[in-house]
């Protein structure tokens, strides 16, 4: 985890020399889906990783007229091991993500008012917990992640624009939860559209 978190720390201070004033500052929260997910986690009772589930979170990035950028992330995934409504065996669980990105995209003087694409790709930590209705088998476990993906952006006015986005996100290494075992345990693509706040 401090491995993920140092990586995390190195890149937004490579790009920090960056002048502030070249730069706009995005704000933008989201909502979407994941799908295609899976987990190894030995704990995962109804097997509901592949589910689709909804998503939601914000984003925070520095982007200027050039090609590089940074971006914050935080995503929460309600329900991530539940199979559909049910709730037969897990009445509760969540993944949330927290990763820190480089940003590559195409510059203002060539997409100008249009779509602005982009590619991401960064790592972080992800959480993930689960309760069985015995507790028997808790899910809490915090690992490091990796994130990648991409997506575009197009400004509606000076001040409000729309993201659509999807990265996929894979854990990591290995956790702090003792029944969870070792190995890579939880991954996902997650889709999303979001209100783009620039300031």
């Amino acid at each position: 985890m401090r491995r993920a978190l140092t990586s995390v720390l190195a890149v937004l201070l490579l790009l920090a020399p960056v002048p502030a004033a070249a730069q706009d500052l995005l704000v933008i929260p989201y909502l979407g889906f994941t799908f295609a997910g899976g987990s190894s986690l030995f704990a995962d009772l109804e097997q509901g990783a592949g589910e689709t589930a909804s998503a939601l979170g914000a984003s925070v990035a520095l982007v200027g007229t050039g090609i590089l950028g940074v971006e914050g992330d935080i995503g929460y995934v309600p329900g991530f091991f539940e199979r559909g409504e049910r709730e037969i065996v897990v009445p509760g669980s969540f993944v949330t993500s927290l990763t820190g990105s480089v940003i590559l995209t195409l510059p203002l003087s060539v997409t100008r008012e249009s779509l602005r694409p982009y590619v991401v790709a960064g790592g972080g930590l992800m959480r993930a917990e689960a309760r069985d209705i015995q507790s028997v088998f808790p899910i809490r476990s915090t690992m490091p992640a990796v994130s990648f993906g991409g997506g575009a952006i197009g400004m509606l006015s000076n001040s409000v624009g729309v993201r659509f986005d999807l990265r996929y996100i894979r854990s990591l290494g290995e956790g702090d939860d003792l029944i969870a075992g070792t190995g890579a345990r939880v991954r996902f693509w997650r889709g999303g559209v979001g209100l783009v706040l620039r300031y």
